[in-house]
Order: C-alpha cells, then structure tokens, then sequence
C-alpha cells in the first residue's frame, strides 16, 4: 500500500527551504560552482512545479479545468527541459544565445497562454465589457511598462546584435505581457476561493520580472545571473504551490460567485496601471521625455481607466436600484397576504396602532370591521382546498370593491377579514355595503354557492375613551361572534343589543 502524500503545506515549505536554500548558496560558493548549482535549483523548481500542477490537474472536477491545469503542468515542464539543456551546456563551459533551450523557455509561454485562457471563470454576460476594458488597460499598463524597460533596450536602441537574437530577446517581454494581463483577467473574474489561482498570477509576475531582467541584461551583453535566476527559481516555486492547493470548485456551480468576487479581486487590474504610471512619473522626473508611442499607449491607458471607472459607477446605480426594488418586494411579502394580495394581520395591527394614537392625541375616530365566512368549511369538504382559495381570493375582490380607497383591508388568516376605517366614515354603512356584496353566489371551481358573512363593528368616536389595538380587535371579535349566534349574514355593532 502506497504512503499517502504529507499535506500540501508541508510540501511546500518543504520546496520553498530547497529553492531558498539553493538559491543562497550561490552566494557562497565559488564563482566556479556557483552558476551550475543555481541552474539545478532552477531545473528542479520547475520540476516540481510540474509535478504539482500535473497533481492538481488528476484532482480537478471539469474538462476545462483539468485541460488548464495540464497545460500549465506541460509548461513547467517544457521550461524544466530547456533549463536541463542550458545546465548542460553551461556545464561543459558553453553558453550560446540562441540555443535550443529557448525553445523549452519559450513553449513554456505559450502553453501558459493556454492554460489561462483555457481555465474556466465565472462572471457571465454582465462583466463582459468592463473585462474587455480590463483586457485593453492592463495590456497598454504592462506593455508601456515594458517598453521602458526590457523590450524598448531590445528594439529601441543599437545592441549589436543581429535580427534574430533582437526578435528573440523581445519575445520574452511580449509572451510576459501577454501571461500577466491574463492572470490578472483570471483572478479578477473568479470567484470563491482564488488561492491557486493568485499563486499562478504572482509566478507569472515573478517570470515576467525575471524574463525582462534577463532581456535587458542580455541585450547589454551584462547578463551572470542574479536577480533573473532569482526570479526563475521564486516563479516556479509560487506555480508549484499553486498546484498544491484544493482544486478549485467548476465556475458556475456556486449561483452566488458573481457576488463573491471580492474587492481585492475587482481592484487588481489597477495594479499594472499604478506601475506604469509611476515608471512614467519616473521617466520624466529623470530628464528622459516620452516618445509619442509611449504618450499614446499611456493615452489608451488612462482612457480606459476612466471608462472602467465609468461603468463601475453605472453598475452600482443599477445594483442600488436593484436592491431598493428587492427591498420594496421583500416588505410586500412581509406585509401582504401571499394569496389574496390584501394586508395580512402585522400591517392591519400597525396601522390600528397608529390610527388608536392619533385617536388618543387629536380624538380621531376610527372603527374595525371584523367579519367571518359562513359555510366556508362546507367549500373546502365538498370541493376541495383549491375551490377554497379561490373562493377566498373573489371575497377579497368583492371587499375591496365594496370598501374605499383610503380602508385598509386585510386578511387575518383562515376565512377571517378586517377593515380599517379611519377618516370618519360610517362603519355601519361598510358593513352594509359588505353584506350586499357577499349576498350574490359565488362561481368556484364550476359550481355556484352563497357565502354569506358574520360581520362585527367595533368603532371609537370623538368622545370616547382610548382603547388599545388588542382591545378594540377582541370587542370586534365579540361582535362578531355574537353576529354568528344571531344567524348567518348579520352584522353586530359592539355595545348594541342583538
């Protein structure tokens, strides 16, 4: 039976103290030895960064993913196999520019690109504009960034060196641009949990370092290592981390990512943009003027933060409209009953609440009309719970027709109904007019049956003395039942004798 793996964070502090501790030793050693050890600790890094992304590709859930994270296992290992042969010839005392070691270092880029674009990441439709601006901003922000580094030494000036070698040198920085922009499109529109992923975009930021490094170092035929193997080593040991994490859950499978996002994640776009930014500040504050390429690219740069900046507002006016709209639907269905529509027993209690205290301070009248079905249980045996609905929601029609605007009616729950009156109007008359209504038959599920209703009216006057919500709702409730004693279709005023 096979051993089972130590936990990831064990084999990764494990790869980190290796590196780390080969990396350091070239400090220490001679300059006779000390290139070659830090070439294998190069090598090796990539090696395990290909074994724990291939480890994460066999663990991910999706086509998509899995294809990701092979293409990224391969890229590793491509780079692995061109470090192999540059070791070998710097070991034998050789080293040539171009050899076919950057073919290893170079297919390590494209298959990258791959895998970034292959990876799956949520967001949907709605995102899809701002990540074009996110696309076209980064783009400008890590190429200016480049230009005035890396790749304008390569093109811009006269290194000596022929056509091939320049194009080759300025492929390094290109294939860097291109990997960093899409990291940071990756992680920006993933949700849940982007560990693996801002792990991947931190050792495609170190590569791309360490690449323009290189470049420039190259170009200026200055190149002995140092901070550029440094670099190498650090990326591969963030890649092999990354691979190192739980796999990622399928873009999609979460209804909530687009709201998980997160805004570290939603502010990482600007991160190219500062930088370029201040290469620029620095530029100009060191004498050296921008050219009219470097002025356009800086242009579209700033341009396109603004129109970011832009539709982030937009959203946000639509995402506070959108909640202000679910919080008006969400205190409908607090305050409504879910199958008539009427106002359902908290919102006739408040509003009887607030009429019984302007009663109570400027000696408004107000009355209740409390009412109950009769037969209704009848309905229900015979036809069926859905006739009874249905029956409940044409008297809830015929109540509000029979009542005005400004009464408040509600269903209190069963077959039981209420209505507020508070500007003075006659309660009696109410409860007349609903009486008249409910006498016509009613047409429920293809049959014809006459429900009447036992109405209760309890009402406070000018003259009369306060009286709580509880109070006034058990007098109506009196009424009513001394309505049902009295026989079907009556109404009972409280304080009235039957």
């Amino acid at each position: 039976m096979a051993r089972p793996l130590p936990p990831a964070p064990h084999l990764g502090a494990l790869l980190v103290g290796v590196c780390a501790t080969g990396m350091l030793s070239t400090t220490l050693l001679p300059p006779s030895v000390a290139p070659l050890v830090s070439d294998v600790t190069q090598a090796l890094a990539a090696g395990a960064a290909a074994a724990a992304t291939g480890r994460h590709a066999v663990r991910s859930t999706g086509r998509r993913m899995r294809a990701a994270w092979w293409s990224l296992s391969a890229a590793c290992a491509a780079w692995c196999a061109g470090q192999v042969y540059w070791a070998a010839l710097a070991a034998r005392g050789e080293a040539p520019f171009p050899s076919l070691a950057d073919v290893g270092f170079l297919g390590f880029a494209v298959l990258a690109v791959v895998a970034l674009v292959v990876h799956p990441a949520g967001g949907g439709r709605t995102g899809r504009r701002q990540r074009a601006l996110d696309a076209v901003m980064s783009t400008g922000a890590v190429g200016l960034v480049s230009w005035q580094t890396a790749l304008g030494a390569v093109l811009r000036e006269d290194t000596g060196h022929d056509v091939v070698v320049r194009l080759l040198l300025a492929a390094y920085p290109v294939a860097d641009t291109a990997l960093v922009v899409l990291a940071v499109l990756l992680v920006t529109r993933t949700a849940g949990d982007r560990r693996p992923l801002n792990l991947v975009a931190a050792g495609v930021t170190s590569l791309a370092v360490a690449d323009s490094a290189f470049t420039y170092l190259a170009a200026t035929s200055s190149y002995d290592g140092g901070v550029a193997d440094a670099g190498w080593a650090a990326a591969f040991v963030l890649l092999a981390a990354a691979g190192l994490c739980p796999p990622l859950a399928p873009a999609g499978s979460d209804p909530g990512e687009r709201r998980r996002t997160g805004t570290r994640a939603s502010l990482l776009p600007y991160a190219p943009v500062s930088v370029a930014l201040a290469t620029a500040l620095a530029r100009s504050l060191a004498g050296t003027p921008m050219s009219r390429g470097e002025l356009l690219a800086a242009t579209v740069v700033i341009a396109a933060l603004m129109a970011r900046q832009y539709m982030t507002v937009r959203e946000n006016v639509r995402l506070a409209d959108d909640l202000a709209a679910r919080e008006a639907q969400l205190r409908h269905l607090a305050f409504s009953d879910p199958l008539t529509g009427l106002a359902n027993r908290s919102l006739f209690l408040d509003r009887l609440q607030h009429a019984l205290a302007l009663h109570a301070r400027d000696m408004r009248p107000v009355a209740v009309v409390f009412l109950d079905l009769d037969d209704f249980k009848a309905v229900n045996d015979t036809l069926g719970h859905a006739a009874g609905d249905e029956l409940l929601m044409r008297v809830s029609e015929r109540l509000t027709g029979a009542l005005r605007g400004g009464d408040t009616v509600a269903r209190l729950g069963g077959d039981e109904f209420a209505a507020l009156l508070e500007d003075g109007g006659d309660p009696l008359e109410a409860a007349a007019r609903i009486t008249a209504a409910m006498a016509v038959p009613f047409t429920v599920a293809g049959h014809t049956r006459a429900v009447g209703a036992s109405t209760g009216v309890v009402a406070l006057g000018a003259g009369d003395a306060a009286a709580g919500a509880d109070e006034l709702m058990a007098r109506a409730d009196a009424a009513m039942y001394a309505a049902k004693r009295a026989g079907k279709g009556r109404v009972v005023h409280h304080g009235a004798r039957t």
